[in-house]
């Protein structure tokens, strides 16, 4: 047999007072706790947690520092590479020259990227040109 309406609505009717009835057992200063910035600080766990972040920033800054320095020093290479292939070896160094093969400026990165791609190329395959080149270099600077 179902419940009829009436029974159902009693039913229903008794779940607000349970839920009021509930907030009657609160004590007041129950949710009357205050937290500073010094009760976290003294927490040892968050002491930690902030002295990890602290130390993890760090070592990034560190290691975008040295790979600035590595990026530059390549490219200084690169460019040195560029101007003796340009000077004394204009034959082997012609398709690298300052424009493309559509005669539009290569973009100076890529431009970058290429000679240095260029260099390990010789550096296998060519090791005493490389050699010679690199002692060019020496000289020039």
């Amino acid at each position: 047999m179902l419940p009829s309406q009436s029974q159902l609505f009693d039913t229903v009717n008794h779940i607000p007072s349970l839920l009021t009835s509930y907030d009657e057992t609160i004590p007041e200063e129950a949710f009357q706790d205050q937290v500073s910035l010094s009760d976290i600080a003294s927490d040892p766990v968050m002491q930690i947690s902030f002295a990890a972040a602290a130390i993890a920033i760090i070592i990034l800054f560190v290691l975008k520092s040295v790979v600035t320095k590595m990026d530059e020093a390549v490219e200084k290479v690169a460019v040195d590479f560029d101007r003796v292939m340009t000077l004394k070896y204009p034959k082997k160094w012609e398709r690298f020259m300052v424009e493309d093969g559509d005669g539009a400026r290569i973009d100076e990165g890529d431009r970058i990227q290429m000679i240095v791609e260029q260099m390990e190329k010789y550096r296998e395959e060519e090791p005493a040109f490389m050699e010679r080149v690199m002692q060019d270099i020496d000289r020039m600077q």
